[in-house]
C-alpha cells in the first residue's frame, strides 16, 4: 500500500521544487509564444509573372546565365501583364458564379475551363521562353535551369 501513498501525498501537497518547476515550464512557454508572435517573418513581397519564376531560377545560375534569361523575358512582360490580368478577371468570375444562389453548374465549369486556359497560356509561353534561350545558356545552367533549384541528382554548383 505504501508504493500508492506516494502519488497522492504528490497530487495533495507539491512541493515547492515541484511548483518552481511547473512555473518555470509555464514562462518558458509563454516566452516561446511571445517570441513566435512577434518574430513572425513577413510575408515575401508580391511579384507578378514572369519576375516570379524568373527571380526563382536566377539564384541557382552564373550570372551570365541569369543576365540572358531575364532579357529573354523582359521583352515578354506585357504580354504576362495581360495574361495575369485576364486571370485575375476570369478567377473573378468563377467567384461570382460561386457566390450565386442556385449555382449554375454548367456555366460554373466553363468559366473554370476559362481559368484555367489563361493558366495554362501562361505556362506555355514560360516554357517556350526557357527553350528558346537554351542553346545560349552554358551546360550547367541549361541543366540547373531544367532540372530547377535542388532537383535530386543534381550536382552542387557555384554561383560563380
Amino acid at each position: 500500500m505504501s508504493g500508492l501513498a506516494a502519488p497522492r501525498q504528490i497530487l495533495r501537497r507539491p512541493s515547492l521544487r515541484t511548483l518552481a518547476l511547473a512555473s518555470l515550464a509555464l514562462n518558458l512557454f509563454f516566452v516561446a509564444m511571445l517570441v513566435a508572435t512577434f518574430r513572425h517573418p513577413p510575408p515575401p513581397p508580391h511579384q507578378p509573372m514572369p519576375d516570379r519564376f524568373v527571380e526563382r531560377m536566377a539564384v541557382d545560375l552564373t550570372d551570365s546565365d541569369a543576365r540572358r534569361l531575364r532579357a529573354a523575358f523582359e521583352p515578354l512582360r506585357p504580354r504576362y501583364d495581360t495574361l495575369t490580368r485576364e486571370y485575375h478577371e476570369a478567377g473573378q468570375g468563377v467567384r461570382a458564379l460561386l457566390q450565386a444562389d442556385p449555382v449554375d453548374y454548367d456555366s460554373l465549369r466553363v468559366a473554370t475551363e476559362a481559368a484555367r486556359a489563361k493558366r495554362r497560356q501562361m505556362g506555355e509561353l514560360t516554357e517556350e521562353t526557357v527553350l528558346s534561350i537554351l542553346p545560349d545558356l552554358s551546360p550547367a545552367g541549361r541543366l540547373r535551369l531544367v532540372g530547377g533549384p535542388g532537383s535530386p541528382g543534381m550536382p552542387g554548383m557555384p554561383k560563380k
